[in-house]
């Protein structure tokens, strides 16, 4: 290629930068002590140094190579489906709409939660007996987990916890309330990949393995609610007990639950104890005093608590004497101490004493008798279709006593709570925007198709997640948002330049329409695929947090772009039609 003097310019530049600064130090203008401070200053940068880098890393001009870029097979192909697209005007509008009630078929067919489980290295494990099993079985039973997982590699440590619970160390993991029923282990793992694994592996197959236990394997999560609840409330406890069995019976047939279960507890045997008002008068003796006495007989009383840095410690009055449960005769030969000094009398003598059932446990909810039925879900089961298919069995199959209503809770309630306030703030972005279009392009029918446009980034959206097998929450949610921004941009892009064309170059809508999708569409293309790309380390990061906002804002932008530049044309051309 033939040099011009153009080429030369730098060298040029610099010969003669060197020849003056040449010059000014044998003139004695500037000596080596000061060469340091005009280093230091822009200028002196500028004109001795850009033009050496120019010529080292700027290439000489070349000539184009024959061949098309990438962008240019891209141009090309849209601009046949561009023009098939107008040929076929009805029918595309048709596939547009038929996308998004695929979408929206699909969005059925995802689970629904609203909150992720936790990305951790560990994972807690709880057992439940009977209440009156003995502290000892469950004892037995918990160490038999204890080796499974002391011995599994992917097992760095177990913490085992008998009768009483850990303490909190997660906000949304609340510690259980302490029994000799009830164990509970904290185990950590040597990564997140081989929780996952350990909970694939033992959740299920150990969740029956004792016959008089119930073995929990609870992957952590930042929602402490049951999987499926539902409620029963009535005046009448025989009635509501009979709807929870009938739904238990029901429930227990699904293979996809497991621990079907109520807080309903059966009645127990109790002593009840009524003094005789004259005999008792006669010796002093109260129902206060009465009360001390056999609480003192029957075993320890606690009289107050003390602190030790943050641990409260329970005060207890202990009974060394007490042997084991005491029969209704030996309750009735309690004696009972009298203000008299040196006077007791046993307790038959003073009161009557018989046995009688008494309700164990009695919960009300928003000031009404309550029974809660509630299941935990298998591995990979839809909770949200569980909840749906339990609630036609309540609304059809089940017979309800009379005054019994029923009420959803658990996840279901925890999610339709979280909903509204979402709803309600996109509501009035949806607004705002809506407003900014309309005053700027003074039309109805393009606000209307631009807001509807919005639609189309579903379709890649609930692919992407059904693909990647994650479900619809709060983080999906911020994906679908940010969708929403990158297509009213996209489309603002195309319908100004049609608008500017139609409007200016007085050109038909059709025409103005196809120019501006044959324009726009790199500008689109490229932002779109930037952005699609930008998001892929989220995608293959592992985070249950912010992979389903990658996967969102990558398969509903590639899906959306594809829609966008085939439909909203057409469309435009339609309305000023």
């Amino acid at each position: 290629m033939k040099k011009t003097l153009r080429d030369y310019l730098p060298i040029l530049m610099m010969l003669l930068c060197a020849a003056g600064f040449g010059a000014l130090l044998l003139t004695g203008v500037i000596d080596l002590n000061t060469v340091p401070q005009l280093v230091e200053h822009r200028p002196v940068l500028a004109v001795l140094v850009i033009p050496f880098l120019e010529i080292l890393i700027i290439p000489a001009v070349q000539p184009k190579k024959a061949g098309k870029s990438v962008t240019d097979r891209v141009h090309d192909l849209y601009r046949r489906v561009l023009a098939w697209t107008f040929r076929h005007g009805w029918l595309t509008i048709s596939m547009g709409i038929a996308s998004v009630i695929v979408s929206l078929l699909i969005a059925t067919q995802l689970k629904l939660r609203m909150v992720p489980f936790a990305d951790r290295d560990q994972f807690a494990v709880e057992i439940y007996l009977r209440p009156d099993v003995p502290l000892e079985r469950t004892a037995a039973v918990a160490d038999s987990v204890y080796r499974v997982l002391h011995d599994d590699a992917r097992v760095k440590s177990v913490t085992s916890f008998v009768g009483c619970s850990s303490p909190r160390f997660q906000m949304s993991y609340a510690p259980q309330i302490a029994g000799k029923n009830y164990a509970q282990f904290i185990v950590n793992t040597t990564s997140v990949d081989d929780t996952e694994d350990i909970l694939d592996q033992y959740a299920d197959a150990w969740a029956d393995r004792f016959p008089e236990a119930y073995v929990k394997f609870k992957q952590l999560d930042y929602q402490n609610v049951p999987s499926l609840e539902f409620r029963f409330y009535g005046s009448d406890i025989d009635s509501l007990r009979a709807a929870a069995d009938g739904l238990m019976a029901q429930m227990r047939r699904m293979p996809e639950l497991q621990w079907v279960h109520s807080d309903y507890e059966d009645p127990r045997s109790v002593i009840d104890v009524r003094l005789d008002p004259v005999t008792a008068s006669q010796l002093g003796v109260t129902r206060t005093l009465a009360a001390v006495n056999l609480a003192l007989a029957s075993g320890d009383v606690p009289v107050g608590s003390v602190w030790e840095g943050d641990y409260r410690l329970p005060v207890v009055l202990k009974n060394d004497t007490r042997q084991g449960e005491r029969s209704l005769s030996g309750i009735g030969d309690t004696y009972i101490s009298s203000p008299v000094p040196s006077v007791s009398v046993p307790l038959r003598q003073i009161a009557d004493v018989e046995p009688v059932w008494s309700q164990s446990k009695i919960v009300h909810r928003n000031g009404m008798r309550c029974i809660t039925v509630t299941a935990d879900l298998k591995r990979g089961a839809n909770a949200m279709r569980m909840t749906s298919r339990i609630s036609d069995i309540i609304d059809r199959e089940l017979v309800l006593p009379a005054g019994v209503t029923t009420e959803l809770g658990g996840a279901h309630e925890f999610d339709w709570e979280t909903i509204p306030p979402i709803a309600s703030g996109l509501s009035i972005s949806l607004v705002i925007i809506s407003f900014f279009i309309l005053v700027n392009f003074r039309k109805f029918g393009i606000t209307l198709v631009v807001m509807a446009s919005m639609s189309l980034c579903l379709f890649g959206a609930v692919v992407g997640l059904r693909i990647a097998d994650f479900t619809i929450g709060l983080t999906s949610v911020l994906g679908f948002i940010t969708l929403l921004g990158m297509i009213v941009r996209n489309v603002i892009l195309m319908y100004q330049h049609a608008e500017d064309k139609r409007k200016v170059c007085h050109w038909s809508a059709r025409l103005a329409a196809y120019d501006a999708g044959k324009r726009r569409m790199v500008p689109i293309f490229l932002t779109t695929a930037t952005t699609a790309v930008g998001v892929v380390p989220m995608m293959f990061g592992g985070s249950t947090f912010w992979a389903p906002v990658g996967v969102t804002i990558f398969a509903g932008g590639i899906g959306s772009l594809i829609l966008v530049v085939t439909i909203l044309p057409v469309l435009y051309s339609k309305i000023y039609k």
